[in-house]
Parts: structure tokens; C-alpha cells; sequence
């Protein structure tokens, strides 16, 4: 009998030294994903911010409830930007939007533009314009105050509305809006240099040079043409590089 206890003794102590985990409790054994090691539980990251809701690139339409007196165009008035109306731009730069405006100062009472932060708790910048003489892509710059005061990361939501007004005095409001995030430069060069992701930057980029640039500078046209085709605005393409609206007040 002792002999048998012995032999079972020995063959249990084999088993502990083979075994990978020896005589660590099986609960112990098994690490715990949230455990940090010093018996207090580990923080999980916070989980990223949720970006708001799709803005609106073209107006659906008159909303102050009465007759449409704006002129049908074969083009809406137009945000240029992706279809979800969210782009980035570099914090601390100038930060200029641009649009397609169908309409002349013959044909539009005013314009207004505005900037609020992400829980319209407080207006950032408001401010009134005129319509050049000539339909096209249209830009607005904000003041450099503005610009800088913007927060890296957070959102901002920018309304565009233009008011038509008809002979017999009805108004009607076109509103577009959509969304701007200031971001840090990934590299000195981007601030001259700015990528596709850093969107109104570039369509700025792009549309100042085409404004500028010779009825035969081929590369400039494509480059355009390209940028309004991977937002899905590539009917534009035919339209001319107005410029800046003339502000009324800020």
C-alpha cells in the first residue's frame, strides 16, 4: 500500500512540473483584460466623439412658407464640399468657403452667413453680403480673428441664405448649411501643401489658383475638375471662379 501511495505521489508531482501553469489557480492563470495589475481596474478609453449630423449642401426649397419667387436655375445654389457637408480645415489659417451661386445681385435681396459652435449655445461670426454680377463659385473668408479663435477638434455648424425677392414683394429664403473642424497641421509642409482630407483648405487652394490662372493652364482645369468629381459635383466643372462676395457688414 505504501508503495502505491508513493508511485501516486510521484506521478501527481510529474504532472504539476509538466503542466505549463504548475500549481497556479486556474482563475489566476487567466489574465483579466480590464485588471491593470495593481488590483484596481483599468480605465478604458473614452470612445471618440461622435461627429453631428449631415448637413445640407443644396436647398430643399423655400422655408419661409410662401411662393418660391426664386428664378429656377439649372443649378441649385450649391455648398462645395462632400455630400455629407463635414470638411476640416488647418487651425490657425484662414478658413474660406466656397459655393456655387446661380444667382446676381439683380436677382437676390441679400445673403447672410454665420458660424455657431456645435451646440449653437453661442454665434462665433455672422455677417451680410452682396452677389456679384455673374452667376459662379463664390467664396467667404473669415476674419483672421475668427479663424484663430475656432478650437482644434471641435465642430462648427455654418449657415449660407440668400433671400429673392420678386415684384410684388414676396420673399423668398434659400438655406444651405453644413459643418467645419479645425485641425493641427500634420507637417509644416501641409499648411502650402494642403491634402484632399483637409477639404476647404484645398478647394480654396485649387479654386484661387483657377481664378488666376490662363484660359490654357490645362493642369489647373483638371485638377478642378477632378476635385468637384470625387464630391460628386463634377456638372460644375463648366461654371466660372467668381471670387469673394462683397461683405456688408461683420
Amino acid at each position: 500500500m505504501r508503495s502505491q501511495n508513493r508511485l501516486a505521489l510521484v506521478s501527481f508531482a510529474w504532472v504539476a512540473l509538466l503542466s505549463p501553469l504548475g500549481f497556479m489557480p486556474i482563475a489566476s492563470a487567466i489574465p483579466n483584460p480590464i485588471d491593470n495589475g495593481r488590483g484596481r481596474k483599468a480605465e478604458l478609453p473614452d470612445a471618440p466623439s461622435t461627429p453631428p449630423p449631415s448637413g445640407n449642401r443644396q436647398p430643399g426649397g423655400s422655408l419661409s412658407g410662401g411662393p418660391a419667387v426664386c428664378p429656377q436655375k439649372n443649378q441649385k445654389l450649391t455648398a462645395i464640399t462632400p455630400a455629407n457637408v463635414h470638411g476640416k480645415t488647418l487651425a490657425g489659417y484662414p478658413t474660406t468657403f466656397w459655393f456655387y451661386m446661380p444667382y446676381t445681385v439683380d436677382e437676390v435681396e441679400s445673403g447672410e452667413f454665420s458660424i455657431l459652435t456645435e451646440s449653437e449655445d453661442d454665434r462665433v461670426y455672422e455677417t451680410s453680403f452682396e452677389l456679384p454680377t455673374q452667376p459662379g463659385f463664390v467664396s467667404i473668408t473669415l476674419p483672421a480673428d475668427i479663424a484663430n479663435s475656432l478650437e482644434e477638434g471641435q465642430y462648427y455648424h455654418w449657415y449660407l441664405n440668400v433671400s429673392c425677392i420678386a415684384s410684388d414683394e414676396a420673399v423668398s429664403d434659400l438655406n444651405i448649411d453644413g459643418w467645419v473642424q479645425p485641425v493641427a497641421a500634420a507637417s509644416p509642409v501641409q499648411g502650402n501643401a494642403p491634402s484632399s482630407d483637409i477639404w476647404y483648405d484645398r478647394v480654396d487652394q485649387v479654386a484661387s489658383q483657377l481664378q488666376t490662372a490662363s484660359p490654357n493652364d490645362g493642369d489647373i482645369r483638371r485638377t478642378w475638375a477632378d476635385l468637384l468629381e470625387s464630391v460628386d459635383l463634377g456638372e460644375f466643372t463648366q461654371y466660372p471662379v467668381v471670387g469673394p462676395v462683397t461683405l456688408t457688414d461683420g
